[in-house]
């Protein structure tokens, strides 16, 4: 019999969010049994999780809070069933090599249990035909990128450019709390305890998600909200010089994929009104889906499980990924967004995800889509 040939990948080609998807990675949950909730972590979700830090300072002091293992049973069920609907729609999908085992890191200045790559729209974003891994924030995510490696060089032998930020040392000093403070909010309760030590001359550094940008064909909608993101929205204008960079003011403290979602050209599904203001004047002519109210019940009641942080936005739902311009993924536990859709005549596949706020993660949030069919298109024109 003659040997074949395993078939090359697509070329790397991803320049939005709403063009025919024909392949992505999808993120795994194994081994995520704990939240590490050194500083770093407590900065990154302060929205959420400051709430309940200073009734719970004692619960978080030894800062591993592990995460019952029935709820991650559910969310490896859950995933599964995104890559069943993926694949039902004709998606490749990939995956990140799977973690071993608990792995605790180290580095001079502080140490962490590392997080699995669940949310690989984090620390990546696809631009055309370039890889840019970014600069976590959260320390216990710096090494969370070596597991997409199989997956990234893949495409770069297959002739796609890749990038990396500069890899932050997340010291004590590093992290900008300009965001908080500014609005008269105290963050002693994310910083009180902090054990990170620091490097003489080393102040606020490069940190960045790539889930705080949008992508608009040869634009990027990038959403800053302190000095950590200026620097690396100046580094990405200085690496990546064909497509051209549209600054947000603080439209959020981080990310921006559970406010703003790009439909298709001249539509958006945004969180409410008030964020129009945040965006470039072309879009400000867009028509708007309004995310719809949603009902407690739809989030699970972890009161009988003991002291368990959502540490998500009660608005990951609107955290969807589009199959194409007329289809889209949802939550199934999101109906009133899968009615709404659906009357602007949207095809919409729904599947379930119940620990999105506490794995902090939605459909958008656990892919990283590689090959679209769109190009560098001019949709602000």
């Amino acid at each position: 019999m003659p040997q074949t040939t395993p078939a090359a990948p697509p070329p790397l080609n991803s320049y939005d969010e709403f063009t025919r998807l024909d392949e992505v990675v999808l993120g795994r949950a194994e081994h995520y049994t704990n939240h590490h909730t050194d500083t770093s972590w407590r900065l990154f979700f302060f929205d959420n999780v400051a709430p309940v830090l200073g009734r719970h300072t004692s619960s978080l002091g030894e800062q591993l809070l592990p995460i019952p293992s029935q709820l991650v049973d559910e969310l490896n069920e859950d995933i599964a069933g995104l890559a069943d609907a993926l694949t039902e729609c004709g998606v490749h999908v990939l995956r990140p090599a799977t973690p071993g085992k608990d792995v605790d890191i180290r580095s001079p200045h502080w140490d962490a249990r590392a997080t699995p790559p669940l949310n690989v729209r984090d620390q990546s974003i696809i631009l055309g035909n370039t890889i840019v891994e970014t600069a976590p924030h959260v320390r216990a995510r710096i090494f969370e990128n070596d597991l997409l490696k199989p997956v990234f060089y893949q495409y770069y032998e297959a002739g796609a450019n890749w990038l990396t930020m500069p890899r932050p040392a997340l010291t004590r000093d590093s992290l900008d709390t300009g965001f908080f403070t500014r609005q008269g909010q105290n963050v002693a309760r994310a910083t009180d305890g902090e054990t990170a030590g620091s490097i003489e001359g080393l102040g606020l550094e490069m940190v960045f998600d790539g889930a705080q940008c949008m992508r608009l064909g040869r634009d990027v909608l990038v959403n800053v909200a302190n000095h950590n993101h200026e620097l690396a929205l100046r580094w990405l204008r200085d690496n990546v010089r064909d497509l051209r960079f549209h600054r947000l003011d603080a439209m959020a403290d981080n990310h921006i994929d559970s406010v703003l979602v790009p439909l298709r050209p001249g539509l958006m599904l945004l969180r409410s009104p008030e964020y129009l203001t945040y965006l470039p004047e072309t879009m400000k002519s867009w028509d708007v889906i309004y995310a719809p109210e949603t009902d407690d019940s739809n989030f699970p009641d972890y009161s009988d499980l003991g002291f368990v942080i959502p540490i998500g936005s009660r608005y990951m739902d609107i955290n969807l990924l589009s199959i194409d311009e007329n289809t889209v993924i949802v939550n199934s536990l999101y109906p009133e967004l899968i009615d709404v859709l659906e009357g602007r005549g949207f095809t919409v596949v729904p599947v379930r995800h119940r620990h999105r706020r506490l794995f902090g993660g939605g459909f958008h949030c656990f892919t990283l889509d590689t090959v679209r069919r769109g190009g560098p298109e001019d949709y602000l024109a």
